[in-house]
């Protein structure tokens, strides 16, 4: 738990620095674009605290974070949390979408890598390793550009528009999902007990499958945990690339626009995704695994 607090510390610090020295004064911005008098940006900047020197605007911004206050959006005027909530369904729903689909296209692939010793076997472990190495924003243009091009050449896809950004996000989510279950389905076929289960004459079916696939479980579990806070929070590149509403082209435009208060809400809200992932992750290895209980 330390450790999560600390995490979450850390990006919230790198966030603050990083965007007041890169980003420069947002009211400055505000009054460039004739959104605000000189008079109004000047009053803004007061009581926003922008006129203080960084390292007291930063205490001040702990301490508000501390009492549970996000602050207040620079251009909407309406609280942080506010604004945070209103796109959260829709992300909540494209990382939930794309997990399912990382979870059953991971599970075909490192079953079939690992299990099927011909051709189909080798294809899935390939396909598994390239899912893997493909970069979300080319896939994400991969697939536009495929579906553009039957669309040009008078064919129709059976895939909806909408289930495109949740396709991109379980196929990149896919491969690290397969490559766990093959590592641990490679580890299970070679130990002790898999070749006394054989001995007692279990078939390779379904039950000697099974067998070989409960001791893989804590790891994936695991790894299920952590893509779905990077599902939940890095979908930056997917809603951008589709021009889907939610927290991740709210970051982009915040970081753009200079917002500091939103995007410094979604950092600790990123944050707080990962530190709470890795300690549910940790929680079901253990229930899944004596072995993990016994030693903690």
């Amino acid at each position: 738990m330390l450790e999560g607090l600390l995490t979450a510390w850390a990006a919230v610090s790198l966030t603050f620095f990083s965007l007041r020295l890169a980003a420069g004064d947002p009211v400055a911005s505000l009054l460039s674009q004739g959104l605000a008098t000189p008079e109004q940006a000047e009053s803004l900047r007061h009581s926003l605290g922008l006129d203080a020197p960084l390292l007291l605007q930063y205490f001040r911004y702990l301490g508000r974070l501390i009492q549970g206050n996000l602050g207040v959006s620079l251009y909407t005027q309406r609280p942080v949390s506010e604004v945070i909530l209103e796109q959260l369904p829709n992300t909540a729903q494209l990382a939930m979408q794309g997990l399912l689909l990382a979870i059953l296209l991971g599970l075909i692939l490192g079953l079939a890598s690992a299990w099927l010793r011909n051709a189909a076997g080798r294809l899935a472990s390939n396909l598994a390793g390239l899912s893997t190495s493909l970069p979300v924003a080319f896939l994400g243009i991969l697939i536009l550009w495929g579906c553009r091009n039957l669309y040009l050449w008078g064919q129709t896809t059976a895939i909806s528009p909408n289930l495109l950004a949740p396709l991109v996000l379980g196929i990149a989510s896919a491969g690290p999902i397969a490559r766990v279950i093959h590592s641990g389905l490679e580890d299970s076929i070679q130990s002790p007990y898999f070749l006394a289960a054989r001995a007692r004459g279990i078939r390779r079916g379904p039950r000697l499958l099974w067998h070989a696939l409960r001791p893989a479980l804590p790891a994936a579990v695991s790894l299920l945990a952590l893509e779905a806070a990077f599902l939940f929070s890095g979908t930056v590149v997917t809603e951008t690339v589709f021009s889907r509403p939610g927290l991740g082209r709210l970051l982009v435009s915040a970081i753009l626009q200079g917002d500091f208060p939103v995007a410094e809400g979604l950092v600790i809200l990123a944050a707080l995704l990962y530190t709470a992932s890795h300690v549910l992750s940790d929680l079901i290895a253990m229930i899944l695994d004596p072995r993990l209980r016994r030693a903690g």
